[in-house]
């Protein structure tokens, strides 16, 4: 229950970030041709509050919305089982698989809202090659062209940004937590007794009680941060990660948008990313990092800043 609201109060403030950066990546390649209508992350934010309104804003929030229950479900379930099984005591490696396979589980449930929402995102901007009405006429247009294996079209794609996103993210975000904790002097009984490796059936069961008592002590002294540390936490991991996976994501987005277009329905990642380099040069692959920090850093801020403690109301250790 936790991830879900947190889910969909970080979608529903960072939303139109996440649509600008979406136009920015793509315009290089819009069906509608013509020179490129955004030159930068503030002149699209003004084009499309002038031309579109709020409206213009939130094309694709629906999908987004509907999706957010399921998709942070399988997120935030993702996490927590990944963190019950991967021993504390592999340190900063262990919270990258934790990362990883968060993002594993949630990936079968993001891909096909991500597919939707990006492309009801630049839907003026492809003007010729589709134009659906809503979320669903879109869904709907995707199984009948490709069959129900369209609605995961670029699932690797995304996985590819996502995977190392996460694994970089989580990482990043336990060792902040844990250098915050350390500096107020909460830090020691976290970390201790965990790890070990048992040599019978008593040992391990001890080993496996101080595992359950270190996480306890964790989740006790994590409750400790205040709202603030946690957002500082959380938005300086995310905006990190973000810029490190960043050239992938564009390519992910351009995937997923331009599979829609006759043209582009066998593209591979690879290939586009070969084109887009030889058309484009180096520097696309950095277009609309601005825009996907702006939705980035808030965003999962306020995610996280709402799940630690919707998540200890709701299951207190």
């Amino acid at each position: 229950m936790a991830g879900p609201i947190a889910g969909i109060c970080s979608r529903l403030v960072t939303y139109p970030a996440d649509t600008v950066k979406a136009r920015l990546q793509v315009q290089g390649a819009a069906a509608a041709g013509g020179p490129a209508p955004y030159t930068g992350t503030l002149n699209a934010l003004a084009q499309v509050a002038r031309l579109e309104g709020l409206r213009g804003f939130y094309r694709g929030f629906g999908a987004v919305a509907l999706g957010s229950v399921p998709a942070n479900l399988a997120y935030f379930g993702g996490y927590e089982a990944a963190k019950g099984v991967v021993p504390a005591g592999w340190g900063m490696g262990g919270d990258m698989v934790v990362g990883a396979g968060a993002q594993l589980v949630a990936g079968v449930v993001f891909t096909p809202i991500d597919i939707v929402k990006e492309r009801m995102q630049v839907a003026p901007l492809m003007r010729g090659a589709y134009s659906y009405s809503g979320p669903w006429e879109a869904i709907q247009q995707l199984v009948l062209q490709r069959g129900p294996l369209g609605l995961l079209k670029g699932y690797w794609a995304t996985n590819a940004v996502w995977i190392p996103w996460n694994a970089l993210f989580i990482a990043f975000y336990e060792s902040s937590k844990r250098a915050a904790l350390a500096a107020a002097g909460g830090g020691g009984a976290a970390g201790a007794g965990v790890g070990r490796a048992g040599g019978g059936a008593e040992e391990a069961s001890s080993s496996g009680r101080d595992e359950t008592e270190a996480a306890g002590a964790q989740a006790q002294a994590e409750a400790q941060l205040s709202p603030w540390v946690l957002g500082l936490c959380s938005a300086g991991s995310a905006s990190l990660a973000g810029l490190l996976t960043h050239p992938a994501d564009v390519v992910k987005t351009r995937l997923q948008v331009l599979s829609a277009c006759e043209a582009h329905a066998r593209t591979t990642a690879w290939t586009l990313a070969r084109e887009m380099w030889a058309r484009e040069g180096a520097a696309v692959f950095m277009t609309g990092l601005g825009a996907r920090l702006l939705q980035l850093a808030p965003g999962t801020a306020l995610s996280w800043v709402v799940y630690e403690p919707v998540k200890r109301f709701l299951a207190p250790s």
